[in-house]
């Protein structure tokens, strides 16, 4: 039965061991079993079509010895020059499928999984063992007759060229665009969906624009705000370690014709501070240019009303406005901006805003751990579980994202750290640590034990739960004052019977209004 060494590549000192008959006694007979690739090291097998591959039996004492490759593919004869591409030129015979040479070059003009089989027989048993940090196959000989055979097949994974293809929406409804007779028309403001299609050359990322918008991914939602008539194109690329990269764009033949929209003008997401203090005001739609407007702008702070210094719209983003005040503000206010009527502002596609009254604003609030690892959004099985079951991965639950931290104690202890991702805080400053729990209503205990460990000693925080709500997201935080600068991280700690998920874990500098 044949041996399939699928997707591996051997050095040119493999390994190999030589059994003798009794009677052995002269050096010129032995057997010993090796082959070489010009992929060298690779543990795969993974080619573009119309690539090739070499392929050297390095056995000894061999009694007959045979290469066989599958349709689609072709032996060439060199020498095959460093610099050519194309490799038609080298193919030796169109039809033959076998060779006897020692040393092989195949070319692979058939996508998908192909076979490479080299079959030889030998005198005395031969084995093949696996070269350290390579692969750990061992390929004994198989007696056959009056003969030791070793029957063996590599698996070559041919990618083929990719040929983009895609599908346009509105809506959910598909819009045609192969041909240049054709339009898209959307509204300023409004978004098309664009859809992956392709099918040949398994692509593994993806690029969209459309004028100057750019976007990625597989699916992509675009929204376009300028008016005008546009052009646009795709992109299919295929890259990573150990596959053979390709891309290919698709210039799509309809053109994107963007009107001015029938919809209102009106705030589009939540009003955000930015580390700068800056106010950032979205609209569904891009404004045009104005002087002095600032008037017609109300923010209150506290309740209590601030100057504005300044309004402009966002360089980079003509749909955001950008509010300056005149007097500084602090992450702990509580901040709200007023549009009023009659303004004189105006979108691109002469729609005139409409006014809002006290929109709240979301303050500025950096974390200094990593949002993704302390929101388990990323690399959450490397913090450390210990005394118990301890903490799981979880999608059960999560305040934001996808994922949360579930831990689980039965009776004992049972505790979750981040040590492995230690940040630096300064000494002589407090800071404010939160996080979100969701307390599971099977749970009994009455608190439990968040720690934050910092250089120089440690804190825990006990933390009531008797008075949490049961199956809901609620924050918990405190504020700790730093003698020593250096590393920190955070630990949770519970006992007896309990199940909280936790998430958005948090830490920042302590800002306090004067």
């Amino acid at each position: 039965m044949k041996n399939k060494l699928i997707l591996m590549a051997l050095l040119l000192t493999c390994v190999f061991i030589g059994c003798e008959d009794d009677d052995y006694d002269a050096p010129n007979s032995l057997s010993d079993i090796g082959w070489y690739t010009s992929l060298l090291r690779a543990e795969e097998f993974n080619i573009g079509i119309n690539d090739y591959i070499s392929f050297s039996d390095l056995s000894q004492g061999t009694l007959d010895h045979t290469w066989t490759i599958s349709q689609g593919s072709y032996f060439l004869e060199g020498p095959i020059k460093r610099n050519d591409t194309l490799y038609d030129q080298y193919i030796t015979d169109t039809i033959s499928l076998k060779s006897t040479n020692k040393t092989i070059h195949v070319l692979f003009k058939k996508s998908g999984l192909q076979e490479i089989n080299l079959y030889n027989t030998f005198k005395d048993s031969v084995t093949f063992k696996g070269v350290k940090g390579i692969t750990d196959v061992v390929l004994p000989s198989k007696r056959i007759e009056d003969r030791w055979v070793i029957d063996t097949t590599f698996v070559v994974d041919v990618y083929d060229t990719i040929v983009p293809a895609m599908r346009i929406e509105q809506h959910g409804v598909v819009v045609p665009h192969e041909s240049i007779l054709d339009t898209i028309y959307v509204e300023a403001g409004d978004n098309i969906q664009l859809f992956d299609l392709t099918t040949i050359g398994r692509p593994n990322t993806w690029s969209w624009k459309i004028g100057d918008q750019y976007s990625n991914g597989q699916e992509s939602t675009m929204v376009l705000k300028k008016l005008g008539t546009f052009v646009g194109q795709f992109t299919a690329s295929r890259t990573g370690q150990n596959i053979p990269g390709d891309f290919e764009t698709y210039k799509i033949p309809a053109i994107f014709k963007v009107i001015p929209s029938s919809q209102p003008f009106i705030i589009a997401g939540k009003i955000k501070e930015l580390k700068d203090e800056t106010l950032q005001v979205p609209f569904n739609g891009e404004f045009t240019s104005f002087e002095n407007k600032e008037q017609f702008f109300t923010v209150k702070v506290n309740d209590v009303v601030f100057p504005v210094a300044s309004v402009s719209i966002n360089s980079d983003d003509a749909t955001i406005l950008d509010l300056v005040l005149q007097d500084p503000i602090y992450r702990p206010d509580i901040i709200t901006v007023t549009l009023e009527p009659d303004s004189g502002l105006e979108s691109t596609d002469t729609r005139t805003p409409v006014p809002f009254t006290d929109s709240p604003v979301e303050m500025h609030n950096v974390n200094l751990w990593d949002d993704n690892i302390y929101g388990f959004e990323d690399n959450a099985e490397s913090w450390i579980t210990s005394d118990g079951p301890g903490g799981t991965y979880s999608t059960e639950q999560a305040s934001k994202g996808s994922y949360s931290m579930k831990l689980t104690s039965d009776d004992g202890w049972s505790r979750i750290s981040s040590e492995n991702f230690p940040v630096v805080v300064e000494g002589g400053k407090t800071y404010t640590i939160s996080w979100k729990v969701w307390v599971d209503p099977a749970t009994t205990v009455n608190s439990f034990g968040p720690w934050f460990y910092f250089s120089g000693g440690n804190q825990q925080f006990w933390t009531s739960l008797k008075d949490v709500p049961r199956g809901e997201w609620v924050t918990m935080s405190r504020d700790y004052d730093v003698a020593n600068t250096g590393p920190t991280y955070f630990a949770f700690r519970i006992n007896k019977t309990s199940v909280l998920y936790l998430d958005e874990v948090h830490i920042v500098e302590t800002e306090i209004r004067p």
